[in-house]
C-alpha cells in the first residue's frame, strides 16, 4: 500500500473507551470495586491522552458505547471538540447475536453521539470482538465505511459479500497491540489475569512491530483502554513511542480517515 505523502506506514491510535461497561458486561453489578475500575479511564486517562495527542498533533479514534457517552456526555464532547474521532463500540460493551437488537442500539448511540456532539459515526470496532454472518450487510446499512475487527492481514483491504466486493474497508487489529495483552493485572470477575509487563517493555514490543511493518509499507490500527494505558508510567512511554514512530515515517491518521483514503486510492467516491 503506498500512503500519502510517501510515508512508510499508516498508524491508527485507536482507544476503546469502555469505561464501566467492560466489567459491567461480565460482572452483577454488585461488586463496586471492580466496575468502578472502569471509571479511571474517562476521569484520568481520557485527559492525558487528548494533551499527549495535542503535543503530537494527531487525531485518533475513540469507540466509546453509548452507555459510556451517556454517564460521560463531556468527555464525548472533549473528544469531537479536539478534532478525533468517534466509532461504534456498541451500546453497552456487547454485541447481539439477533440482528434486529444490534441495529437498534446502533441507531439508539448514533443518535446519542449525534445530538451530544453534532458528529455522524462511520465505522465499527465489535465489543468483546462479536461478529456475526449479518454483520457487514448491516454495516452498509447504516452507512459505514469501515469495520475495526478482522485479524487476518497486516493491511487494509475491501470487504465482500457473495463474492462481490462493497466499499466497506477492513482496518485489522490484533492482540499484539492491544494494552491488554500486556496490562490487565487486576483480577477480573470473569478471569483471574496474571501478566503485568512494564510501559517500556510492551512499547518495546510495538516498536519492533513499527520497524518490521514500515518495511513492508503495512499499517497498524492499535487497541488500547484508557482504564490502562492512561495510567501516566504508560502514557510517557507511549509519548517516546509516538516520537520514534513519528521519525520514522509514521503517517498518523484516524479509522475514517485511512478508510476514506483506502476507498479513494479504489476508485470509489467518498460522501461521509
Amino acid at each position: 500500500m503506498k500512503w500519502p505523502n510517501n510515508k512508510r506506514i499508516a498508524i491508527m491510535m485507536a482507544f476503546d473507551l469502555d469505561a464501566e461497561s467492560l466489567w459491567e458486561e461480565h460482572d452483577d453489578h454488585t461488586n463496586l470495586m471492580s466496575v468502578h475500575r472502569g471509571t479511571y479511564g474517562p476521569l484520568q486517562g481520557i485527559p492525558r491522552i487528548l494533551n499527549l495527542m495535542d503535543k503530537h498533533d494527531i487525531k485518533a479514534t475513540f469507540f466509546v458505547p453509548g452507555i459510556t457517552a451517556e454517564r460521560y456526555p463531556e468527555v464525548a464532547k472533549e473528544i469531537v471538540r479536539c478534532g478525533h474521532e468517534i466509532g461504534y463500540h456498541g451500546y453497552i460493551h456487547h454485541s447481539h447475536t439477533d440482528r434486529q437488537k444490534e441495529h437498534e442500539d446502533m441507531l439508539k448511540t448514533e443518535q446519542l453521539i449525534y445530538d451530544m456532539t453534532g458528529f455522524r459515526i462511520v465505522g465499527q470496532r465489535a465489543p468483546s470482538g462479536d461478529m456475526y454472518d449479518y454483520s457487514l450487510g448491516l454495516f452498509l446499512e447504516h452507512g459505514y465505511i469501515y469495520s475495526s475487527n478482522f485479524r487476518n492481514s497486516d493491511g487494509p483491504y475491501l470487504h465482500k459479500i457473495d463474492g462481490k466486493e462493497i466499499p466497506l474497508v477492513e482496518l485489522p487489529k490484533d492482540s499484539i497491540f492491544d494494552d491488554t495483552a500486556y496490562d490487565m493485572y487486576v483480577d477480573r470477575p470473569y478471569q483471574t489475569a496474571t501478566c503485568l509487563r512494564s510501559a517500556r517493555e510492551f512499547c518495546k514490543i510495538w516498536r519492533q512491530e513499527f520497524d518490521a511493518l514500515a518495511e513492508e509499507g503495512r499499517m497498524i490500527n492499535f487497541v488500547i483502554h484508557p482504564q490502562f494505558i492512561g495510567h501516566i508510567s504508560r502514557i510517557n512511554a507511549l509519548d517516546e513511542l509516538i516520537g520514534y514512530m513519528k521519525d520514522n515515517g509514521a503517517w498518523f491518521e484516524t479509522n475514517g480517515n485511512v478508510a476514506r483514503y483506502v476507498l479513494k486510492e479504489n476508485g470509489y467516491p467518498v460522501t461521509v
